[in-house]
């Protein structure tokens, strides 16, 4: 090869490297072009940072993916057993317990026959539980069935003698709850003077013995005109209206007279037949 020709290769060599350059230039270019994604924007573009923190704050937002598969459908939620009923609280027991009356030993209240056998009766009186009156407890007549004494839908008073017995019972008693009321009529009837009526059970010496609820006394100069004739055994058998004159319950005492009752009897009646008289009426009376 000649020098003129060598020459001639060097120096086109050198006519194509502006060339060579200006084309992997313009090749950079386009791949840069082609990694930055087109947003319709011509002209300078401003480039976000996007912080660590929101990074992280848009991965929690969204929703776990399947572990194995990648999946990112909801996991279904198991359901929930429905809870039980909650047991009454001490305070709901206690709100119970107190809403029934609370008797104590001693008291006198009025209840409702609910129940007779042979046991005794049972008598309802708005406790958590019927009362018992056992048969011995009836009546002052030990002989004296229950049935015959009381019956299912009778209001009775029964006197409480335990309000919580060792087997969870109240019992009652309706011949106590009596014996407490006629005392508290006797009472009455000696503050305020009244006149009550008994039934006489027997003749004994000095006098009669009454029924009031409980054993009365009449001595024989109170009985009738208080003569010592009367026939005092004519009276057996007898209701008899009687004044209380003398009463001590600690001794269990009761003294009571036939003749002042019928004293005032008498005088009632004669101020009544006087009030009523007018003059040119005519009467019939007994000469005594």
């Amino acid at each position: 090869m000649t020098d003129d020709n060598l020459i001639t290769t060097e120096d086109a060599a050198e006519e194509r490297a502006p060339e060579q350059a200006e084309a992997s230039a313009a090749a950079q270019e386009a791949g840069q072009a082609a990694s930055v994604p087109d947003t319709g924007v011509t002209g300078p573009q401003e480039v976000v940072a996007v912080s660590s923190s929101e990074e992280s704050s848009a991965a929690e937002s969204q929703e776990p993916a399947d572990a194995e598969g990648g999946s990112t459908e909801p996991v279904a939620e198991e359901p929930v057993a429905p809870s039980a009923e909650p047991e009454p609280s001490m305070e709901t027991a206690a709100d119970y317990a107190s809403s029934f009356p609370r008797l104590s030993e001693g008291d006198v209240v009025r209840g409702v026959v609910v129940h007779i056998d042979r046991e005794g009766v049972l008598v309802d009186v708005g406790a958590k539980s019927e009362g018992l009156v056992r048969s011995s407890e009836l009546s002052r007549d030990a002989t004296a069935q229950a049935e015959s004494v009381v019956s299912v839908g009778d209001e009775i008073d029964v006197y409480v003698m335990e309000a919580d017995s060792q087997d969870g019972r109240l019992l009652l008693s309706k011949k106590r709850a009596d014996f407490e009321k006629a005392w508290e009529r006797v009472l009455e009837a000696k503050e305020q003077g009244k006149t009550i009526t008994a039934m006489v059970t027997e003749r004994v010496k000095g006098g009669l013995v009454v029924d009031l609820g409980i054993r009365g006394f009449v001595p024989a100069s109170h009985v009738g005109t208080g003569s010592l004739k009367t026939n005092l055994d004519k009276y057996v058998g007898q209701s008899i209206p009687l004044k209380v004159i003398e009463v001590d319950k600690d001794r269990r005492k009761v003294v009571l007279s036939n003749k002042l009752a019928a004293d005032e009897d008498r005088q009632t009646r004669k101020a009544e037949t006087i009030a009523s008289l007018e003059v040119g009426q005519q009467r019939r009376g007994v000469v005594r």
